[in-house]
């Protein structure tokens, strides 16, 4: 085989991946709207070059063609063949003809193609195209708005609404069957698709009952029967859960438990007692005492001070795989899901229940809330509570963790002190103004660096709306 070179320099050309048969050069030019269409995509590396299987009539959609870059050659190859002697092995000779590294492909759908035709008057076997009975052939022709018989023809302009092929496969309504298709995990449907989310309202119901497949897919996740009454037995003392809480209190995985909870609690997604799993057949727009089940949603935001201790609930995960034996005793472990005074919260953003506020202020406050009148409904965005009733649980909670920062680096002020009056060979003595492991002195938080940081130190509560 030889190759050689049919100039000294090379032609450059573009490749066209035209999507069909090609019998007629001309008639697939004008296809593609002619060589100056073609010319005018090649300029732009953006553009889009139109296909339009018939060119005059603008109801059919045109299919693109994206241009891509890639290198290639074009290559004449001659093979040569003896005839009488057939058992010699041909001779082949290739010429490169030029080179190419830019091209269209068609790879866009496409869709369907209209075409305005009517049965002949003359013959009504045959179609005929009334091209020019639908629109007008020029500017000026004044005969087609003068026209008294018009032919209905009402063909749409564009059928499909995406270019893009999509090879998603679609699976079968499996739920009137038996549940064979979520044992052999084929079909088996998210843990989303597996419970009731309920957006908040003060009008529509309630589920009472779960759906029947549930108890079906619990069978396939092999649920124990002890498993099972215990989130039946925290739903029947407190019928609103939040997730973290049922964690802590059944000791059961998270696998078993996303089984376990749909079967017996539907979700709120908006309102009152938003990301709450409720018990089937629980309104808690008819019970006052859901006030305490209410959602509270802390969030902390901070530049400096509290950064060191608190973080979000992903990194605090990682830290605790990563060494487990590294415990900050002054925050709360992240799976723990109440709230006590003298613990930092145990992420940035802590969502809770009010009941789960160990404090007891804001139990005294929730107790304080006069009963509502008769015919009273609740609201659909504070519930049970008057309005600015989370305002003021918030500030008592920032105020709560203030304290605790200040408490603590004073704490590590009088450490820093005692260590250097050890290392300096001088003794603390027990009299007036002396620092002891039990007192603090009244002058000592004037000090600047400790304001400087409790200055510095920015705690708010966040209103989620």
């Amino acid at each position: 085989m030889s190759i050689q070179l049919s100039g000294t320099s090379l032609s450059e050309f573009a490749v066209i991946q035209y999507p069909g048969l090609v019998k007629d050069i001309d008639k697939m030019l004008s296809t593609l709207g002619g060589i100056t269409k073609v010319s005018q995509a090649l300029e732009g590396d953006t553009k889009r070059l139109e296909l339009r299987y018939h060119y005059e009539n603008p109801f059919n959609k045109s299919v693109c063609g994206e241009i891509n870059k890639r290198a290639g050659l074009l290559l004449s190859i001659k093979v040569r063949r003896s005839k009488k002697d057939r058992s010699k092995p041909p001779q082949y000779k290739v010429d490169i003809l030029g080179y190419t590294n830019t091209g269209f492909t068609f790879e866009s759908m496409c869709d369907f193609q209209y075409l305005p035709l009517l049965p002949d008057n003359e013959n009504k076997r045959e179609l005929k195209m009334v091209m020019h009975s639908v629109m007008p052939q020029s500017v000026i022709d004044l005969d087609f708005f003068n026209r008294t018989e018009v032919a209905l023809i009402t063909v749409p302009t564009v059928f499909a609404r995406n270019d893009n092929v999509h090879d998603n496969i679609f699976r079968g309504d499996f739920s009137k069957e038996d549940g064979q298709h979520e044992v052999l995990g084929v079909c088996q449907k998210s843990s989303y698709e597996n419970r009731d989310i309920v957006p908040f309202s003060t009008v529509d119901s309630f589920p009472a009952r779960p759906d029947p497949q549930i108890i079906k897919r619990m069978k396939v996740k092999y649920v124990s029967d002890e498993q099972f009454e215990k989130v039946k037995k925290l739903f029947e003392e407190c019928p609103v859960w939040t997730r973290i809480a049922l964690l802590y209190e059944s000791g059961i995985s998270k696998d078993k438990l996303k089984c376990i909870i749909p079967s017996m609690a539907y979700y709120f997604s908006t309102g009152p007692w938003r990301t709450m799993y409720v018990r089937y057949g629980y309104d808690p727009r008819k019970d006052f005492s859901s006030r305490y089940y209410q959602t509270f949603d802390f969030r902390l935001r901070f530049r400096s001070g509290i950064a060191e201790f608190v973080s979000d609930r992903k990194t605090s995960i990682k830290k605790r795989q990563k060494n487990p034996y590294e415990i900050n005793t002054l925050v709360q472990d992240i799976d723990y899901p109440y709230f006590d005074e003298h613990k930092l919260p145990r992420s940035r953003q802590c969502i809770l229940r009010y009941c789960d506020i160990r404090m007891p202020k804001i139990q005294e406050m929730l107790e304080k809330i006069p009963s509502p009148l008769a015919g009273a409904t609740c609201n659909e965005r504070t519930g049970w509570l008057p309005s600015g009733f989370d305002s003021q649980v918030r500030q008592i909670v920032s105020n709560v963790i203030k304290d605790l920062l200040k408490n603590h680096y004073r704490k590590e002020h009088i450490h820093a002190e005692l260590e250097s009056c050890e290392n300096t060979g001088q003794e603390a003595e027990d009299d007036e103004g002396a620092v002891s492991d039990e007192g603090v002195p009244d002058d000592f938080m004037n000090d600047d660096n400790i304001e400087e940081i409790l200055d510095d130190m920015q705690i708010e509560a966040e209103e989620i709306n």
